[in-house]
């Protein structure tokens, strides 16, 4: 953690620093790049992307693709309970800290109005009287806040997610705060037991409110859960889809893959030129609200899948005979693709492979796989696009073409 924050600061040291306008900015771990100007954010976040791929192709053109307000952009947050001289506080961890936690007013990622409702929650919390959860003594009862909203209609979804404990106390903060904020559309309580410093409850009620939350992205209205992946700028996603769809529709494909596909977002924007898209996700809860986007845009030329791409491949004379790819589309966890899926991809023999990516590091190492087996892939364009201004993180499009 030390030596990445030294080479943070290195990597600063070419650019003008300026006064970032968030005052706990350098103690919150939510943001890295505040004290830079926009374009020399996307100018360092060039320059790390060129350097992770010179070993391919020191002379590959590589774009960025900037967000035009990299304020407020945010779709969701997920914050943190903790306590501070006796009350209760809610923000990011503090930077280079698992247990410390920065108490935040407002965060400038996130749009007002979802802001002003998390607070609210905060405040309606505390008169519970119930405490935060700690970490290490795993004692206590507010564990954590996500929220979600929809630039499209300007609604917001809210999770509360505790220890296992009263409803009736959840039930009270619910209907305070979609009474004092109206534009709140759903309240959900997520139970978690676990140990770990992860927003994924166990259980989910919904207390008050609509069971999804609706947004748009691009041409399409999409339908989310508590717990669905989207990416944080929804304007960024409707770019690089766009961008992944362009290069792989001539000539238009007639089947398409689409592995881990989430809410089913790539496959929708693959269906309009691909003859048939055929969309994989490990959570069936996923693969089931795909369905349900799909339908809700009457997309009928995508079958989606539950189960684990790296198993579901290993039906070789499905996949590669009666679903098999001439373009496949992944967007993989952080860890990147199993090595099963990769032999299966290799084995399907597509006449493209779109990756995208928001671990360099993983992406680096699945490529050298694809470009140094058989059949032999070469590495065709790299599109970067900022998806996650004033933070370290960059989304990375990779386009590969079988020689």
């Amino acid at each position: 953690m030390m030596r990445a924050a030294q080479r943070l600061l290195e990597e600063k040291s070419s650019y003008a620093t300026v006064a970032a306008p968030c005052p706990v900015f350098g103690a919150c771990g939510g943001c890295a790049l505040q004290d830079l100007a926009y374009h020399d954010q996307l100018a360092l976040k060039l320059e790390r992307v060129r350097r992770a791929f010179a070993p391919f192709d020191a002379a590959l053109p590589i774009e960025m693709v900037g967000l035009e307000d990299p304020w407020r952009y945010r779709n969701k947050a997920e914050f943190t309970f903790a306590a501070a001289q006796g009350r209760l506080t809610l923000g990011y961890h503090e930077r280079r800290s698992f247990t410390r936690i920065v108490d935040l007013e407002d965060c400038l990622l996130l749009p007002s109005p979802a802001m002003a409702a998390a607070r609210e929650v905060v405040r309606l919390a505390a008169e519970t009287g119930l405490p935060a959860y700690h970490p290490r003594t795993h004692q206590g009862f507010f564990r954590y806040l996500l929220v979600r909203h929809s630039h499209a209609t300007g609604k917001t979804l809210l999770c509360v997610m505790t220890t296992p404990g009263s409803r009736q106390a959840l039930e009270t903060i619910a209907r305070g705060v979609m009474a004092r904020h109206p534009h709140v559309a759903s309240v959900y309580w997520g139970i978690t037991s676990t140990l770990a410093d992860i927003a994924v409850p166990d259980a989910l009620q919904l207390l008050e409110g609509e069971a999804h939350l609706e947004d748009r992205v691009g041409p399409f209205v999409i339908r989310l859960h508590p717990m669905s992946f989207l990416q944080p700028s929804s304007v960024q996603a409707d770019r690089m889809y766009e961008h992944v769809c362009r290069a792989l529709k001539t000539p238009p494909p007639s089947v398409a893959w689409d592995l881990y596909c989430g809410l089913g977002l790539v496959g929708l924007y693959l269906s309009r030129s691909a003859g048939r898209v055929y969309a994989i996700d490990s959570e069936p809860h996923h693969v089931e609200l795909a369905a349900a986007n799909a339908s809700l845009n009457g997309r009928d030329n995508i079958a989606f899948h539950a189960g684990r791409v790296e198993t579901l491949l290993q039906d070789r004379r499905f996949w590669l005979q009666d679903a098999k790819p001439d373009v496949i589309v992944v967007d993989p966890p952080r860890a990147g693709l199993h090595l099963q899926a990769l032999s299966s991809m290799l084995a399907a023999r597509p006449g493209r492979i779109a990756y995208v990516s928001c671990n360099v590091q993983s992406l680096v190492r699945d490529l050298q796989v694809l470009v140094g087996s058989f059949p032999r892939y070469r590495l065709a364009q790299v599109t970067a696009f900022d998806m996650f201004p004033q933070t370290n993180h960059t989304e990375i499009f990779v386009l590969l073409e079988r020689v």
